[in-house]
């Protein structure tokens, strides 16, 4: 752990602001208390709409702590304020310590007060008071002294800089396709009705607009399809099961999207500001690992695939989608020193090499040549990160056990020092009771922890890492992000400037890559669209389609 820097001034700022869905985040007000001055300012509107400046320092040798950095860098944004370089978000430091854990409070700033002996009631307590303003300052000064014996300096300080990136994020939003969101919502119930009669022709599952599960199980039985059953003996209908067999079965694809469309999407509670702009809070570090966990039914990307077609870049505008090349595999390939791992991601496809390695594939393979015996190994390649057993595996490509069984064995003779690692990976979380990643982000390990996570965490806390760098690189590059999507960017630039832009970006994703495997580098891939094009996922084509037919039909 690095020590505390040395600073000219510290302040410490707390700051609300107004999130309504119509545009970006407006400030209501900010408070700031001096450490070293001991000077406390409180400005709200309009006041501090006429504040040209911040009434702080926000350059290197100014360190700006706070409960709430995403909206201090709305507030710097809203009123034309230059960012902040330094700031410690001890909510999120908090979060981290705890992380794993159930504490008291929860893993927020009540929680940390209750966690370092102090009241909590002045953070539960809500208002915009000066009173009670004041109080929560000097609850984040008594809080901030407190924590400070335990901060990972060097790391706390790039968090705080990744959440002025979110902010950037959010603040440039995702384009949609305004007009037909409104159309949808407006026409949500004939919309309904008639996706179910389109679809439910192929499955006859549906009855009165409800999903029939017998009828369904009547469907699987004519097309001899295996299905995982509950506790109960029926059948399992989560998501994911829908996912996983719809991979063996590519006829399953669209009655997936269409349960996802009416169990977990309406048209009208995603937000579009007047700006035809969707902003939804990233919510960084919300899982375990890291990762952002924006809420689902807020988000253009959170619905099914097939709201992706509203995504469409503004007039005179292009977006591109960049992300990481397989990348959970190279993070593998890169942290556990797995020289033929890193030898197969290197060659260009790391599944194939996989294949030609274990000799179910000849030299020379491609996806296009060998796409099922690719679609195994690469099931299995990924499925071993998180310790997937045989059986799992056999379900998954629709196979026998024992061939199961041999493609894993093949798996551990070929890529050896891999599962060395892995196995190195879950008895470390077992024993010393905590992992982290590459910058520090760590989960408490209990005994009851599940191999499976323990053995997955460092691709996906250190895939977070690498995301949250690249939204750091590029955002402070100027470059527009509109989103982030798993563990790719959208982008947009001016059709003029958008070959050099994602040029760009993909420059900064490597670089990103690079600096958080040591110098293993990641390639990224690019899917672009020019207006009047849609961003589009090809898994809700046909959804799509429907809705394009019923549009026009409604509009003629």
């Amino acid at each position: 752990m690095l020590s505390q820097p040395r600073f000219d001034s510290i302040y410490l700022i707390v700051c609300r602001v107004n999130r309504r869905g119509d545009g970006p985040p407006t400030p209501v007000y900010v408070a700031v208390l001096g450490l070293y001055a001991a000077e406390e300012i409180q400005i709200g509107m309009p006041e501090l709409r006429r504040q040209r400046q911040p009434p702080y320092p926000t350059g290197p040798q100014a360190l700006l702590v706070t409960i709430q950095a995403q909206d201090l860098a709305h507030v710097h944004h809203a009123l034309g304020w230059r960012m902040p370089e330094r700031v410690l978000d001890l909510t999120v430091e908090f979060l981290n310590m705890i992380n794993g854990r159930n504490v008291p409070g929860g893993p927020v700033l009540a929680g940390a007060l209750i966690w370092f002996g102090l009241p909590a009631a002045p953070a539960i307590a809500r208002g915009d008071e000066p009173d009670h303003v004041r109080r929560l300052l000097r609850l984040l000064a008594d809080l901030f002294e407190r924590m400070k014996p335990h901060l990972d300096w060097g790391r706390a300080l790039l968090r705080g800089r990744y959440l002025m990136a979110v902010a950037r994020i959010e603040n440039t939003g995702i384009p949609v396709d305004a007009s037909t969101l409104a159309w949808l919502s407006n026409n949500w119930r004939d919309f309904r009705a008639s996706l179910i009669s389109e679809i439910n022709s192929s499955f006859g599952c549906y009855r009165a607009g409800q999903f029939q599960i017998e009828a369904f199980e009547a469907w699987l039985a004519m097309r001899g399809i295996d299905w995982p059953r509950n506790a109960f003996g029926r059948l399992d209908l989560g998501d994911e099961i829908f996912k996983e067999r719809g991979r063996v079965h590519p006829d399953l694809r669209p009655l997936r999207e269409l349960r996802a469309t009416l169990n977990a999407f309406q048209a009208s509670q995603v937000l579009v500001g007047r700006d035809g702009r969707s902003r939804t809070p990233l919510r960084p570090f919300a899982s375990r690992t890291g990762r952002n966990q924006p809420r689902t039914k807020a988000s253009i990307f959170g619905g099914p695939a097939w709201t992706h077609f509203l995504v469409r870049p503004a007039p005179g505008k292009g977006l591109a989608l960049i992300d990481w090349c397989q990348q959970e595999f190279g993070i593998a390939a890169a942290l556990s020193g797995d020289a033929a791992m890193q030898a197969a991601y290197k060659a260009g496809d790391p599944y194939i090499g996989f294949a030609v390695a274990a000799r179910a594939a000849p030299e020379g393979a491609t996806a296009q040549t060998h796409p099922d015996v690719r679609a195994q190994f690469k099931a299995c390649a990924l499925g071993v990160q998180y310790g997937m057993g045989a059986p799992t595996l056999a379900r998954m490509l629709n196979t026998p056990i024992g061939d199961a069984e041999r493609l894993l064995e093949r798996h551990r003779r070929i890529f050896p020092s891999f599962w060395h690692w892995s196995d190195a990976i879950e008895a470390e979380g077992l024993l010393r009771g905590r992992l982290q990643s590459v910058f520090g982000w760590q989960v408490a390990v209990g005994a009851g922890a599940n191999p499976r996570f323990l053995r997955n965490f460092p691709m996906q806390a250190n895939g977070a890492e690498m995301l949250r760098l690249a939204c750091c690189l590029t955002t402070e590059a100027g470059i527009r992000v509109c989103a982030t999507l798993h563990d790719a960017l959208l982008i947009e630039a001016d059709l003029e400037d958008l070959e050099k832009t994602i040029a760009d970006t993909q420059r900064l994703m490597a670089e990103a890559s690079a600096i958080v495997l040591n110098g293993f580098e990641l390639r990224t891939e690019v899917r672009c669209v020019r207006y009047p094009e849609r961003l589009g996922d090809e898994r809700g084509r046909v959804i799509w389609s429907i809705i394009e037919k019923l549009m026009a039909e409604g509009r003629s």
